[in-house]
């Protein structure tokens, strides 16, 4: 075997093989399984991953450690013949600081195949770690590459698990003599740690000239993982960037940008005295632009998150930061006051619970998470570091939450992102306590008409408004699933979200028109449209009241053509409201609400529970329940999901299910337990195939039989990927109904992802090419006899229902809200004319023009 030579040295290629053993016993499996980018992407390097049986880490070959990290959590060790092998225990186990481990080498010692490295605690780990999942990869894979990999089954330590190749480096060719060299200040919580080493590594190495990084008379090559963990970089932290080659300035910025930015890890900034914190956490409101000139009208385009129509005048939360302190008056008195704080504005959340009003079950659910957070140990327990070294009580808890924040900001999934309203409401609520402020934003005295224009809205800020007071709601961020969208739904408010920055633009006090329906807002609209809208609401007011008294009744059209109205459900709690509306049934019960945002996956008992107060609050009508649907965009933190560049095309919907079939089979118990039986249906998610349909059927007959469930179970496929569409006559074959999920449908489509704001005004699911892909699945499922629901977002639009009964839709699943009116305007139409009307539909280019086409057909409408 050769010996690697330094970088630069003038070698020939040799090669070069060595075994490495397994360093932990466990189940191998490849890196994409490792929930952590740097990781799963191999920005570390390439490797193995395992999960862990056993609590000790043992040395993979001979060598030497060339590093032990601070937190104790990973070592490094290079072999005889220069491979550099970082072993890493668990995914974030960096923040435990070393609670749990037990080194059992130094840095320069030598060790034996075998030999302990660290010891460690697994069920304190278990506790407290993202993941127990243990790496080992290759550090300096641009001199050694992975030839091959035990892999998908279990290990024992010591065993052969990886092979690796390698050889001297080639010369590196000067490129140029230009150096650069700058200062940067280290923000990372948990200092130069192996995900953010590796962000830095990603960024160094495609540069030819050198790099190198250097702290406190110590200098590392920044072209290597290893070398900068080495560095033992800690928060705060002065780095000295070295670069030497073509264009060194430039780069040296560049990195510089980099590691100011966090390398992909959320960044906590150095705070001075009576300075307020450095960083602003994502969405923080900042100054508008020029405000729309009185007079001039304006249209602003974003996404609908309640429906409705409003007209009256802007009027501007106050969004403003207020100055903190961030010397503290000693940790026992600072300690005191957060603890009366977090006491206070439990009281505060507990008393807004023992109010009514509408949307209450939603309502509920969302401040009763928010007491949750109140006790969550990590942002107490992040809180109490900081009061632990002199900060203020409000300095220290704002530092705990918007670490969290910039957590949830860098992550791609949307519906984690929305969450970051809740965090910064409970932040704001605890400083405001602190600080003896009021912290309402929303202003006490709101003119008739109100519509609250911001940035973003916070629940609490709905919470402190007393009903009937508010017209509309309008924000530049949010999302559709936001919890401020769903207490407006429950609240029966409009609301657009996604607006973007010219919402901020618009002026106290200005005429709005919100149009919820169709997620626009004018600005500044001219008084004929104004009375007209409100001509346009006071008549929905006395329709609306008129519908309220038919909803009851079966849905027909004029001709006499069955339409069944059914409700999407987010949460058990609505089901007797729905019904109450006149739900015939829910077409879509999401049962996402009994497995997001805890830590453990929901019981049979718990889920049986939970669906059979949904069944009770429709009176046994006829309960369809969506398997779950998670995956890459919306991730579990008990389900081990690899890492993925684009969520929205991995791992999720029946995916999920079929790799954790355990998972399928209690959800499929649960459902089965529901009384009376027969009132519940199955749906299942993101379905592609029939195989898949097959499958699940298959779990589904299986559990039917050891349940001794005497009544047929019918087993539903959702149409949300157009091959779905285009198969549907074959998928129809073993599927009882086909439902449409136009959402989806639509974005994978048109190739928008719908959590885009910039492309939220073209995201429309009357595109003719959406509307042919709705004909293409009824011509399939016509094949087989077999009904088919609309249970997307257009279902709950008037314009949308006369194209969808004509393409051969017998099955609306709408918002609860919207039902009377739904129901009343289909018994006015008759089958020919939306026959007539969607064959019109399908030749035309746009949506806009789908629409219109509508209007002319049913005026009234």
């Amino acid at each position: 075997m050769s010996t690697l030579k330094p970088a630069g040295a003038a070698a020939s290629q040799t090669l070069s093989k060595l075994q490495l053993a397994a360093p932990i016993a466990g189940w191998a499996t490849v890196l994409e399984e490792v929930p952590d980018p740097a990781f799963a992407q191999r920005m570390v390097g390439d490797g193995i991953a395992v999960d862990p049986t056993s609590a000790e880490l043992r040395s993979p070959c001979d060598g030497v450690v060339l590093s032990v990290h601070a937190s104790r959590h990973a070592c490094t060790l290079r072999t005889l013949t220069g491979a550099e092998i970082l072993l890493h225990i668990g995914i974030d186990t960096v923040s435990l600081r070393g609670e749990g481990f037990t080194p059992h080498v130094s840095e320069g010692q030598s060790v034996r195949t075998g030999e302990p490295l660290i010891s460690f605690d697994m069920d304190l780990l278990a506790r407290k770690a993202r993941s127990l999942m243990t790496v080992m990869v290759v550090a300096n894979g641009d001199a050694y590459t992975v030839t091959h990999r035990v892999q998908n089954r279990s290990v024992a330590t010591g065993e052969p698990l990886l092979e690796i190749s390698g050889g001297e480096l080639a010369a590196q060719a000067e490129t140029g003599t230009e150096t650069a060299e700058c200062r940067v200040r280290l923000l990372i919580p948990h200092g130069l740690h192996a995900r953010p080493a590796a962000a830095f590594v990603r960024h160094a190495r495609p540069y030819p000239g050198t790099i190198h990084v250097g702290l406190k008379g110590r200098s590392a090559n920044g072209k290597s993982v290893v070398a900068l963990m080495g560095l033992g970089a800690h928060h705060g932290d002065t780095l000295t960037l070295s670069v030497r080659g073509g264009r060194a300035a430039q780069v040296a910025q560049e990195l510089a940008e980099q590691v100011t930015l966090g390398l992909g890890d959320a960044v906590r900034p150095l705070a001075e005295p009576s300075a307020a914190p450095a960083e602003k956490a994502p969405g923080v409101a900042v100054a508008p632009a020029q405000p729309f000139a009185p007079g001039t009208e304006v249209l602003l385009k974003g996404t609908l998150a309640a429906a409705g129509l409003a007209v009256g005048q802007a009027v501007r939360v106050n969004e403003e930061e207020p100055a903190l302190s961030q010397q503290g008056r000693g940790p026992q008195e600072e300690e005191r006051r957060l603890a009366e704080a977090l006491a206070g504005v439990r009281r505060d959340i507990e008393a807004l619970l023992q109010t009514e009003g509408k949307g209450s079950a939603a309502r509920t659910e969302i401040f009763q998470a928010h007491l949750a957070l109140l006790d969550d140990p990590e942002f107490t327990g992040a809180a109490g570091q900081g009061i632990a070294i002199g900060q203020s009580a409000e300095w220290a808890w704002k530092a705990a939450i918007e670490k969290h924040v910039q957590v949830l900001h860098s992550l791609a999934d949307p519906l984690l992102q929305e969450r970051m309203g809740d965090l910064r409401d409970i932040g704001r609520r605890v400083i405001a306590s602190l600080t003896g402020q009021d912290g309402a934003r929303v202003p006490a005295n709101l003119p008739p008409g109100a519509i609250l224009v911001a940035n973003e809205l916070l629940p609490s800020d709905l919470a402190a408004v007393p009903p009937g007071r508010l017209a509309a709601l309008c924000t530049a961020r949010g999302g559709p699933t936001s919890h401020v969208a769903i207490l407006a739904a429950g609240m029966g408010i409009p609301a657009v979200v996604a607006l973007g920055e010219g919402v901020l633009r618009v002026p106290p006090g200005a005429p709005l028109i919100v149009n919820g329906d169709r997620g626009e807002v004018h600005v500044h609209p001219p008084e004929a449209a104004r009375e007209s809208t409100q001509n346009t609401l006071r008549a929905r007011a006395a329709r609306r009241k008129t519908d309220l008294a038919t909803a009851h009744e079966d849905c027909r059209t004029s001709d006499g053509v069955r339409i069944e109205v059914f409700a999407n459900l987010g949460r058990p709690g609505d089901a007797a409201s729905a019904a109450a509306q006149g739900a015939e049934g829910c077409g879509l019960l999401r049962s996402e609400f009994l497995f997001l945002e805890r830590l453990t996956a929901p019981s049979e008992d718990e889920q049986a529970a939970q669906y059979q107060e949904s069944a009770t609050g429709l009176q046994n009508r006829p309960l369809i329940i969506r398997t779950l649907d998670v995956g890459g965009d919306k991730p579990l933190a008990y389900l081990p999901l690899p890492a993925e560049e684009n969520p929205v095309l991995g791992l999720r919907g029946v995916r999920v299910s079929l790799r954790y079939p355990e998972l399928l089979r209690t959800q499929v118990r649960a459902i089965l337990r529901v009384k009376p039986e027969g009132v519940c249906r199955i749906l299942v998610p993101m379905i592609t195939s029939a195989h898949e349909l097959q499958a699940v059927r298959a779990v589904v007959e299986q559990e039917r039989r050891a349940l001794g469930y005497a009544a047929p179970v019918l087993v539903g496929a959702m149409v949300e990927v157009p091959v779905a569409a285009v198969l549907a006559d074959r998928l129809a074959v073993h599927a009882d109904f086909l439902s449409i999920g136009t959402n989806d449908l639509t974005q994978y489509a048109l190739a928008m992802d719908r959590g885009n704001a910039y492309l939220a005004p073209q995201l429309d699911s009357l595109h003719p090419g959406v509307l042919r892909l709705v004909a293409q699945t009824v011509e399939g499922a016509s094949k087989h006899g077999r009904p088919v629901a609309v249970c997307g977002g257009i279902a709950s639009d008037p314009q949308a229902a006369p194209l969808l009964i004509g393409l051969g839709v017998t099955e609306l699943s709408a918002t609860p809200a919207v039902i009377p009116g739904l129901k009343a305007f289909i018994r006015t139409l008759s089958l020919a004319q939306c026959q007539e009307a969607a064959r019109a539909a399908l030749e035309l280019t746009n949506g806009d023009e789908v629409r219109a086409l509508v209007a002319r057909t049913w005026q009234s409408q």
